[in-house]
This record gives C-alpha cells, sequence and structure tokens, in this order.
C-alpha cells in the first residue's frame, strides 16, 4: 500500500510541475460480471484417505473501483481500487476435505466473498479523437478480504489461512469526452488466485468476466 502513495505523491509533483503536458484523472465506476471458481487440492486427506478434490462453481458478482492516473498523451498510468462482491458460491462436491472450520469456510462453503484489491494500473488509447477514445489497460495487484460462512456466519478474514493473493486485470474501455468528464463504458476481466499457507497443493482460482460504467474527471485541463 505504501509503494501505491509514493507513486501518487510523486505523480502529483511532477503534475503540478509540468501541468501543461499532463492530464490527472480522479474515477469511480460500478458494474457487475460472472463469478467463475475453480477450487483444487492435490493429496489431500479426506475422509476416504489420501486423494484429489476438484470444485467448480459459477455465480454472479457487483463491483465498484476508485481510481487516480496520471496521463502523458495516450499513456496513463496510475493506481486502481476494487471492491467486489460474490454471493453464495457453495457447491457440492464428491470429496470432503478433513480440515478446520475456517479452510472449510475459505474454499467451500462460503455463503459470500468481499474483496479489497490494490492495483498498478496502465492504459493505452489506441484510438484518440477529441471527443472518443478507445482504451485498453491491463492491472497486477494484489488484494485482502473475508468470507462469511454459510453454516454459522462467521466471518472468515482470508489473511487467516491464505497468503500469495495474487490478482490481475484487463479492461478494454470506450470513452467519452466532454471537457473535462470523461464517460467511460467497456467490459473487464480480473483474476485472483490464492494458496493455501501449509499446503501449497491447496489453491484458489477466481475468474470474474464482467462489465462496468464511470466517470473520470481531468484535473487539469484548463
Amino acid at each position: 500500500m505504501k509503494r501505491y502513495i509514493v507513486i501518487i505523491a510523486a505523480a502529483l509533483l511532477y503534475s503540478n510541475v509540468y501541468a501543461g503536458d499532463v492530464q490527472l484523472y480522479l474515477g469511480l465506476r460500478g458494474g457487475a460480471g460472472i463469478d467463475l471458481t475453480h477450487d483444487q487440492l492435490h493429496q489431500f486427506n479426506t475422509a476416504d484417505g489420501f486423494g484429489n478434490v476438484v470444485r467448480n462453481a459459477n455465480t454472479w458478482s457487483l463491483h465498484a473501483k476508485g481510481e487516480a492516473l496520471l496521463g502523458f498523451g495516450r499513456f496513463r498510468i496510475g493506481y486502481q481500487f476494487l471492491y467486489n462482491f460474490i454471493p453464495s458460491d457453495v457447491s457440492t462436491i464428491t470429496t470432503i476435505p478433513v480440515t478446520d472450520n475456517a479452510r472449510y469456510t475459505t474454499y467451500f462453503n462460503s455463503k459470500q466473498s468481499h474483496y479489497f484489491g490494490h492495483y498498478a494500473l496502465l492504459e493505452c488509447a489506441i484510438i484518440n479523437l477529441p471527443h472518443f477514445a478507445l482504451t485498453p489497460g491491463i492491472g497486477l495487484g494484489s488484494y485482502t478480504g473475508y468470507k462469511i460462512d454459510q453454516t454459522t456466519g462467521d466471518r472468515v478474514d482470508l489473511s487467516t489461512d491464505t497468503h500469495h493473493r495474487f490478482s490481475m486485470s484487463a479492461e478494454l474501455n470506450a470513452e467519452i469526452k466532454f471537457g473535462r468528464c470523461v464517460f467511460l463504458v467497456g467490459p473487464n476481466y480480473y483474476l485472483f488466485s490464492m494458496v493455501d499457507k501449509t499446503n501449497a497443493q491447496w489453491r484458489q482460482y477466481q475468474n470474474l468476466i464482467g462489465a462496468d460504467v464511470g466517470l473520470r474527471v481531468n484535473l487539469l485541463k484548463p
């Protein structure tokens, strides 16, 4: 988190000196999508002995984003915060892992997931007209959050039993520009991966495919 603050502070300092050459965008967006979850446990202790446990579950999701980006011509670089909500993704598995309740909740028995992602974002306007732009973007970062147990209603933080929580994103934004304001709409993709702290063979991957709409304001436009 500290590195993002340093990047933003440096960008603001640069923009004050070279305000005529850069743009500073602040934006908010929201949207929805489909969550595709894949859990895999290799050679894990189950009720029937050691075996592989695999589960796939699909559901919908909602997200909201806030972002601050510094623009240089067609290129923009900055920070993005993501909040993502996923409802119940419980599905039947043929083999139940023998494990503690926190891990069972985190991987197989959650009725809600709440993720808070932090990304370094890079965009490039491949089409850049006075009132329209088509801008793909990629993001790399990490995330925190928690899940709610389906049975007990208890909250289980992801940090309790997972680490190496990695996330990446891809977006394609259609932008309509009016003065300082930029209206955005477009599809996006987010990957969330996590690894169990005590067993590297226990992993979860979530693929979010969706779209959102939003507004950015260029604070440096005269």
